[in-house]
This record gives C-alpha cells, sequence and structure tokens, in this order.
C-alpha cells in the first residue's frame, strides 16, 4: 500500500490499496490529497457548456463509491415517519404563536405531518463537522477519477448523495430556521439553491445546477425527481440510507411510491385535483405532452386510492399549496413556549449529537413542542401497521469481458483503527 501523507494537515492521509482503490483512513480538514496525475477540469472541455461535460457516456463504471459514512450519519439522523394515512392535519392549539400577533413560525399545512424528517435539534458541532467532512470528501472524488470511469447509476447517486449533504449541512449551520429558502449562503451570500456552494470537476456549481443543469437534464427516468431533498415539507422525503449504484433505480422508486401517494404528492381538496409543484416545474423536462405524461408516470406509481383521485384526468391540475417550513422534528417552528422547555429533557436531547450510537426515535421526545410530539405519535401509528415492505431493486449482473469496478471507500477514523493491525 503506498500511503500519501498530508504535511501540515493534521493526521489526514489517504492510501491506494492493492486493487487501486483510494481508501481515506483519517478524516480531516483536508480530506484528499491528489497522489496521482489528476484528470483535466471538466470546463476545459466545453467553457460555453461546462455543464455538457457531466453528460453520461458510461455503461461500465470502472469505480464504485462507498459511501458507508453517509449511510451511518443517515441512519442515526432521520426520523422516520411512515407512509402516509391521508388524514389531514387540523388546526391544534399546540401550534405556538407569537405572543400579541396571529403569526406562527410552525407549519400550518394539512399535511405537515408527512414526510421523513432530519433531526437536526440533536446536532452538535461534531456532527456538523462530520457532515461537512464528508460533503467536501464527496466533492473532491471527482477531482481525483476521471467522470467517465463511473457508470450512469454511480454517476447519478454521487449527484444526489452530494445534493442532501449541501442541504443538510447548510441547514445544519443555520439551525434553527424556519425555511431553508431564507437561508444565505455561499462567498455572496446568496440564496440556498443558487450559490455556488460546490466546485466537481473544475465547475462551480449551485444545488439547482445540480438538479437542473445536470440531472434534469442527463437523465431520462421521471424517478430521479424522487432523489432530491430540499429539506422542506413540501417535497420528496429523505430516505433513512445512501443512495448507491448498485441499487438507486429501485431507492428512488420507493420514495417516488412514497411521495405520490402522500397528499404532498397527488391530493383532493373539496372536487379539486392538486398535484405538487415538484412536477410543474419539472414539465418541461420530463412531461412534454402535459399532462397525460404526467398521469402515466403517476398512474405508474399510485395506489387504489390515488389512482381514484387522478381518474378524472383534469386537463389543467392544480398546483397544491407547497410547505416551504423546514423537514426537521419541529415542521420549521423556531420559537417555543417556555412551559414547553424542560432543562432536563433538553439537556439530554441536545447531547446525543456525540453519543451517535444512542440516537433513535426517543430523542424526538426531548424539550419539544406538541406538534413534534404528535409527529412521533403518528408516526409510531404508521408504522406499528406497516406489515411488510416490497423493495425493488435493479439486479447488476456481471459481464465476463469487462473487469469488476474497484471501490473508492471513505472509512471514520474508528472503522480506520478496526482495520489497523496492532
Amino acid at each position: 500500500m503506498a500511503n500519501c501523507y498530508l504535511p501540515g494537515a493534521g493526521e489526514g492521509w489517504l492510501g491506494l490499496n492493492r486493487r487501486g482503490g483510494v481508501m481515506l483512513r483519517r478524516i480531516s480538514a483536508a480530506i484528499f490529497a491528489i497522489c496521482f496525475p489528476a484528470a483535466a477540469p471538466a470546463a476545459a472541455q466545453g467553457a460555453d457548456d461546462p455543464f455538457a461535460a457531466f453528460a453520461p457516456y458510461s455503461e461500465a463504471s470502472r469505480y464504485q463509491i462507498d459511501h458507508t459514512p453517509w449511510d451511518d450519519f443517515l441512519r442515526r439522523a432521520v426520523f422516520e415517519v411512515g407512509r402516509s394515512d391521508r388524514e389531514p392535519a387540523r388546526s391544534s392549539g399546540n401550534q405556538f404563536r407569537i405572543a400579541g400577533t396571529r403569526l406562527t413560525t410552525a407549519s400550518r399545512s394539512r399535511y405537515r405531518f408527512e414526510g421523513n424528517r432530519v433531526m437536526f435539534h440533536t446536532f452538535d458541532r461534531d456532527v456538523i463537522e462530520y457532515i461537512g467532512l464528508y460533503r467536501d470528501a464527496l466533492q473532491d472524488t471527482m477531482n481525483r477519477v476521471d467522470y467517465g470511469d463511473f457508470s450512469r447509476n454511480e454517476q447519478l447517486a454521487y449527484w444526489l448523495n452530494l445534493y442532501n449533504a449541501v442541504v443538510i449541512h447548510e441547514i445544519a449551520k443555520a439551525h434553527p430556521v424556519s425555511r431553508p429558502g431564507r437561508i444565505r449562503a455561499g462567498e455572496n451570500g446568496e440564496r440556498l439553491y443558487e450559490a455556488k456552494l460546490v466546485t466537481v470537476y473544475g465547475v462551480a456549481l449551485s444545488l439547482n445546477d445540480i438538479k437542473y443543469k445536470i440531472v434534469y437534464r442527463y437523465w431520462r427516468d421521471t424517478d430521479v425527481l424522487y432523489g432530491f431533498w430540499d429539506g422542506v415539507i413540501g417535497g420528496p422525503g429523505i430516505i433513512s440510507d445512501a443512495f448507491a449504484g448498485d441499487r438507486v433505480g429501485g431507492q428512488l422508486a420507493i420514495n417516488g411510491r412514497e411521495f405520490v401517494n402522500s397528499m404532498r404528492g397527488v391530493d383532493k381538496v373539496r372536487d379539486s385535483v392538486r398535484i405538487s409543484k415538484i412536477y410543474h416545474d419539472a414539465r418541461p423536462y420530463f412531461f412534454p405532452d402535459w399532462p397525460g405524461d404526467l398521469y402515466i408516470h403517476l398512474n405508474r406509481h399510485a395506489d387504489y386510492r390515488t389512482a381514484d383521485i387522478l381518474s378524472t384526468r383534469p386537463e389543467n391540475p392544480r398546483a397544491s399549496r407547497f410547505d416551504i417550513n423546514t423537514a426537521d422534528a419541529e415542521s420549521g417552528e423556531t420559537v417555543r413556549p417556555p412551559v414547553s422547555d424542560n432543562s432536563a429533557a433538553v439537556a439530554a436531547g441536545a447531547d446525543l449529537g456525540s453519543r451517535w450510537a444512542n440516537l433513535s426515535s426517543t430523542a424526538m421526545r426531548g424539550g419539544l413542542s406538541g406538534e413534534a410530539l404528535e409527529l412521533s405519535r403518528r408516526a409510531e401509528t404508521r408504522l406499528s401497521r406497516r406489515t411488510g415492505t416490497v423493495v425493488i431493486l435493479d439486479v447488476y449482473t456481471d459481464d465476463p469481458d469487462t473487469p469488476p469496478p474497484q471501490s473508492l471507500t471513505v472509512e471514520s477514523d474508528e472503522a480506520a483503527s478496526q482495520d489497523d493491525p496492532e
């Protein structure tokens, strides 16, 4: 194994294992060093259209990215609420309003108890730093390996994980924040989705660039709509495992089924069919024959209740009211009434960030509002009714004429120490 030490970068170093895979053995502020000649920046391939460099052009994969660190994080940080039961949330006395006004910082939408949440209230500085290190490591991966050495599915999983990691990291740094769209980020303080927050293969990218100018542009599968977590209640939920190249199709299909069959995706208000704003935004990319193409897509995921709503096939389906509040445990609520504060309970919940092995749904109960407790109660009820899960996965078959892909692995300090001989 050839080790490449990073002088002046703490304990950071990476090694090339015998199979040629790149393995990060310690996480530090300097995640990767280039231990071999870097590929030419993608921007040089087309200055007029730098995004053209990210067009998928490989079916076989020379490399695979191991997203285990992101898997570990999501399985602890995501609170699963279960499939929607289509029971609209109603106004509650638990919703806190700012004294002397009619204002509330929390969501008041009819579907505010749908969709998985990220438990930002449990994050401490170590956790936020961990997210940032993974984000930087993933960004830099493409600077060390030719983009064409990844298959289409590996590339797609890469973009989805990078996008979601950036969103979670930026919200975590700003938390508590009621609406992610209000976050100002980047050197110029632009809005979250418009700021150039990552540089991949020599191209500065915003979140909107990744979504619209790369993935929507080059992947024609409509299920890619369900891979982007924008940090808001109204959009597709976040899944509790990282996207992986060998199963990204199945992961997107499962998340799409959850969204389409929720009120966030397809709803009926009185006699009017309402669909999510995300379908209107994606219309130029995926639904040229509107709304016929849309109904074909929706019916592919619809259960019997949703199919019944869609059976009227209105010629001009209206967009539902999109909930832009933060998809955290509090539905974006940033101010809580003093009566709900319990110093002991808050302390018990806040300390979980440094003890991730103990992070579970019980963290939802530490000093939170009645709205968060109602979310927890509904989630437990839904999950208790679940009797089984059908998982659809892409089946990977080996081509005997194609060499097996090499693995790019990012390991935590703890995992690395276990692998090292004494």
